[in-house]
């Protein structure tokens, strides 16, 4: 009965507050009421005062304007004239803007009535229009200044004439129509409050009558349900059984006072791994525990903080296998029993899950690639400590940034749509590709790139494996370079330059276009091998290639086959006339001494030149047309250049 009195009183206190609350919203909707009519009361008081002192100003700005046309320029009083004079326009036309757009100042601006606008704006009168007109006649007085106005000034007259005639009169006639709108809205705003004082005090004795009637129909009421309530206890802890039983989760209840388990659902016997539930119930709680260790924790817990929240435990089954379980547990009471209500949930598989997934993070931190995880809005979400080593970036660095930061620019556009089209189309890329490391250093990589998609096959994530293979590249292209070029001039070897031969026949097929071959030998060079010594010789071929080089084009090729024998490929050529010009330069730029640190070297030249289609159309034949040409330029005196002839290729074949 304590519980029920208090829960009596703590409703009458409730009503009564109520009842105070509403007395204070009464009293607070009263004084707002009344505050609303005195702003409105001050606003319309305040523009009826505006409305009525247009008037004295158009009779003030004519009467000034006049004072004007009598005083004469330089005069002191003049120039206080002028300014009272603006001064009044201004005040005339900044008047008549607050009343036609609401007055600012006021503490409840209102916009002009209908018949205010029909007398501003017509048809009930012209107020806009003359006070305009009125100013603008004014305004040119003040802009011919110095300059006296004659009292017969068209402008001078019309604002004399406005002070005077009908504009006074609509003036008088705005002053009065503001006034009784101001009190009518007024006398209108009386009657609503006291309308509103009437509603007020009829809440008010409406809502203290219903303080007291219903708490005599609730005590009857309350008496009536305590009985029922009594009842529905009882069926609502036979259903709680009902349903801690149904319930997924397996649901053990064990005394406090012994420990002993008093309730137990079918699902954890399924988790224990019993088939009776007898087998369970009186049985001890601590059974269950792997060992005491873990039993005494959970009691330590639940001493401490009075409950345990998703608590990892190990629990043993019947048979004595071992499992990892959730387990939460709440103190309360059952049929005046303290108890202990367990709810536990078997998490082996997911304990399972969390070694495996634990064991490839693993693998992916301490792997020697770089692997990188964005989402599908290609954001990173996880890079791994290879990543860092490689790119130079820290993860914070990138860690919601898109991979194009690595961008090297090397690739074009085409590169990577062709690569998230292939993506897209098999979820799945690698290649070779190169990047940019923090420091801005270029590295080449293998990237490897697959999207992981859901169970509806819509990708969510993109995961990219790559290492830096850039030592091996330099090593292939070291291995490249030494296989295809020669070490001491770096021109192209015999290998690289037929290659090029090779293809320059070939486009020419293609394109129908003709090109030169060029063989070199040079004259002289034995001598300064055997006179200034090997070193000299190696410069002098060092030298040659330099000059051959800048004889040609980018897109023409210059080679060293062996010795001092050069050959060159004049791509894109017309005729005799093109090759001509060349060779001629080159013989003109080997006559030129050849400075051998400190010593002077002179070589001459003999040039051969097969032309392509003209003399062959094969490398091997055009190979030998330009060598047997260079050959006769040797016999009949060097330092000459000749082309292959007809009886040459022949000869040749």
């Amino acid at each position: 009965m304590a519980d029920y009195g208090e829960k009596i009183t703590k409703d009458l206190t409730i009503r009564y507050v109520a009842v105070l609350a509403v007395l204070g919203s009464l009293a607070i909707a009263s004084f707002l009421g009344l505050a609303r009519i005195m702003m409105d009361a001050e606003s319309g008081t305040a523009l009826v005062n505006v409305a009525g002192r247009q008037s004295a100003l158009v009779e003030r700005v004519a009467f000034l304007g006049t004072r004007l046309s009598i005083i004469p320029a330089g005069n002191a009083e003049r120039a206080e004239v002028e300014r009272s004079f603006t001064d009044a326009i201004n005040l005339l036309e900044s008047s008549h803007a607050g009343l036609l757009a609401g007055m600012p100042e006021l503490r409840a601006p209102k916009v002009p009535s209908a018949a205010l606008q029909a007398l501003y704006f017509g048809p009930g009168g012209t107020v806009d229009a003359d006070i305009r007109a009125f100013a603008q006649h004014a305004r040119v007085l003040v802009l011919r200044s110095p300059a006296m106005p004659a009292l017969d000034d068209p402008d001078l007259a019309a604002v004399v004439a406005a002070a005077s005639g009908p504009l006074l009169r609509q003036l008088e006639t705005l002053t009065a129509l503001y006034q009784r709108e101001n009190e009518e809205r007024l006398v209108s705003l009386s009657a609503l409050h006291g309308a509103a004082l009437v509603a007020i005090l009829g809440l008010l004795v409406i809502s203290a009558a219903g303080v007291f009637q219903p708490m005599v129909s609730r005590l009857k009421a309350d008496i009536e349900e305590r009985g029922r309530a009594e009842k529905g206890l009882r069926d609502s802890e036979e259903r709680l059984w009902k349903i801690l039983e149904e319930c997924p989760v397996g649901v053990s209840v064990s005394r406090r006072a012994d420990g002993k388990v008093v309730f137990a659902n079918t699902r954890f016997c399924e988790i224990i791994g019993v088939a009776d539930r007898e087998e369970v119930v009186g049985q001890f709680a601590r059974n269950h525990y792997v060992d005491d260790d873990q039993r005494r924790r959970v009691i330590a817990q639940l001493k401490a903080q009075g409950k345990i929240d998703d608590q990892e435990v190990e629990f043993v089954r019947r048979d004595g296998t071992q499992f990892w379980s959730l387990l939460t547990v709440r103190t309360t009471r059952v049929e005046d029993d303290a108890v202990n209500l367990a709810w536990v949930y078997d998490i082996s598989a997911i304990k399972v899950a969390e070694e495996k997934l634990k064991l490839t993070a693993k693998v992916v931190e301490s792997a020697s690639e770089a692997v990188v995880i964005t989402n599908i809005r290609n954001e990173i979400e996880y890079v791994n400590p290879a990543f860092s080593i490689i790119t130079e970036y820290q993860a914070e660095e990138v860690l919601g940034l898109n991979p194009r930061m690595l961008q090297s620019g090397r690739h074009d556009g085409d590169f990577y749509r062709a690569m998230w089209t292939e993506i897209a189309k098999t979820g799945r890329w690698q290649g070779e590709i190169w990047n940019r490391r923090k420091s801005g250093e270029f590295y080449a990589e293998w990237l490897s790139i697959a999207a992981i998609k859901d169970e509806h096959g819509n990708s969510t994530h993109h995961i990219a494996i790559f290492s830096d293979i850039t030592h091996r590249k330099e090593d292939e292209e070291r291995v490249w370079r030494q296989a295809n070029y020669d070490l001491l001039t770096g021109l192209p070897n015999r290998a690289l330059f037929m290659d090029r031969l090779s293809q320059a026949v070939r486009q020419g097929r293609r394109e129908g276009k003709k090109f030169a071959l060029m063989f070199l030998d040079l004259d002289g060079f034995k001598q300064v091998n055997d006179t200034l010594g090997h070193a000299a010789g190696d410069i002098l071929l060092q030298q040659t290639a330099v000059r051959l080089t800048e004889c040609m084009r980018s897109s023409d090729t210059v080679a060293r086959l062996a010795g001092d024998e050069f050959t060159c490929i004049l791509s894109g050529i017309h005729g005799r006339e093109d090759a001509s010009m060349v060779a001629a330069k080159i013989l003109e730029r080997l006559t030129e001494p050849f400075d051998l640190e400190g010593k002077v070297g002179h070589v001459r030249g003999s040039i051969g030149i097969a032309l392509f289609p003209d003399n062959a159309s094969d490398e091997n034949s055009l190979l030998k047309l330009a060598d047997h040409a260079m050959y006769s330029v040797k016999k009949s005196g060097k330092n000459n250049f000749e082309f292959s002839s007809w009886v040459d290729e022949v000869a040749a074949v």
